[in-house]
């Protein structure tokens, strides 16, 4: 059996505590199965990869190599945040919109060692629950890295939204998550990637394309596993609810 629970990578002290049915179906399953295995994962080594791989080579930077419209929104919202453009300008288009991202995210009150994730791997250190993961980091930042350059521009441009668009998609994502409300997360996916298909066929339909076999193994072996992931892999077309259903499992809702 699985649990698949949908995650929120950050969240704040207010989202806790999580929903019962996640802590009993936690407790009741032999493992835990996360993205990534955060209990082997070392926060230092992977900020100094992230640097390494999302640095452009020397003679190249965002002004050299962005359009000037985007450079130039880019600039003014890194102003408007207090983002340092120097720090930014040696960046590849998808570092410099995590950058921006997590400022913002921090600016709002969201904090990612508050995310599912981590509560989670955390209390399987706790109570010595085995945890794997699906994927690891060095795959992700490659997935990241190998993007091309449209798709870099799409990410970062997807950064650049305004804080009323943010604050307003992050509380819809928040509420469609906390009612469990699978079309309101639907529709989220939809909105958020819709303009970007360079962006969604990677980053979201080619992994959990790879992780569906995984799971089906979990499926026959036997034992019971609590799979976190993020929410938005779960829904729509391409995410893992309706991929199990055609391979033929039942799944429920709890």
């Amino acid at each position: 059996m699985l649990y698949l629970a949908g995650s929120v990578h950050v969240l704040r002290a207010a989202d806790y505590p999580l929903p019962a049915a996640f802590e009993n179906a936690f407790s009741s399953s032999d493992a835990l199965v996360e993205e990534i295995d955060l209990s082997q994962f070392d926060p230092q080594s992977a900020q100094m990869e992230m640097m390494a791989r999302g640095s452009f080579p020397a003679g190249q930077s965002l002004k050299t190599t962005l359009p000037p419209a985007l450079y130039a929104r880019l600039q003014a919202e890194a102003k408007r945040r207090g983002v340092d453009m120097g720090l930014l300008e040696s960046m590849q288009p998808w570092m410099a919109s995590i950058v921006l991202l997590d400022t913002q995210l921090m600016r709002a009150g969201f904090d990612p060692a508050l995310g599912v994730d981590v509560h989670f791997s955390t209390e399987a250190g706790a109570t010595k629950k085995p945890v794997s993961g699906l994927e690891d980091p060095d795959f992700q930042l490659g997935l990241l890295a190998g993007l091309p350059d449209d798709a870099q521009q799409q990410l970062l441009a997807q950064s650049l939204e305004d804080d009323t668009d943010f604050d307003a998609d992050m509380k819809a994502m928040l509420d469609a998550w906390h009612a469990g409300d699978t079309a309101a997360l639907e529709k989220l996916l939809h909105d958020d990637f819709a303009q970007y298909p360079e962006v969604y066929q990677p980053m979201m339909v080619q992994r959990n394309r790879a992780w569906l076999p995984k799971l089906t193994a979990m499926l026959k072996s036997g034992k019971q596993y609590f799979v976190v992931v993020g929410a938005l892999h779960l829904v729509g077309p391409d995410g893992l609810l309706v991929q199990l259903r055609k391979a033929g499992y039942k799944v429920e809702q709890l």
